[in-house]
């Protein structure tokens, strides 16, 4: 009985965890490392306790955030949102 009730509540930590990870449809697009010589772009940085400073590179119109809670850290380059038309 025991190990039915432990085996019944890890299987929903589990399921949620894999409902966390980002559709392929994500807005985010990965960093890159080499500077783009065909067109303008952002430079940017974060720095986390134990990796010390981080440089990436975006394009000129997202913006950029890093993730230190993974290992190793996630450098982002968020696309803007889309604008909502006025009513």
């Amino acid at each position: 009985m025991r190990r039915r009730v432990s085996a019944l509540l890890i299987l929903p930590a589990f399921a949620f965890a894999g409902s966390v990870q980002p559709s392929a449809g994500s807005p985010d697009a990965p960093a890159t490392f080499v500077e783009p010589m065909d067109g303008p772009h952002r430079h940017c940085s974060g720095s986390c306790m134990k990796t010390g400073a981080l440089q990436w590179i975006c394009r000129r119109d997202q913006t950029c955030s890093i993730d230190c809670a993974t290992a190793p850290p996630k450098m982002h380059c968020h696309d803007p949102k889309p604008r909502r038309r006025a009513r």
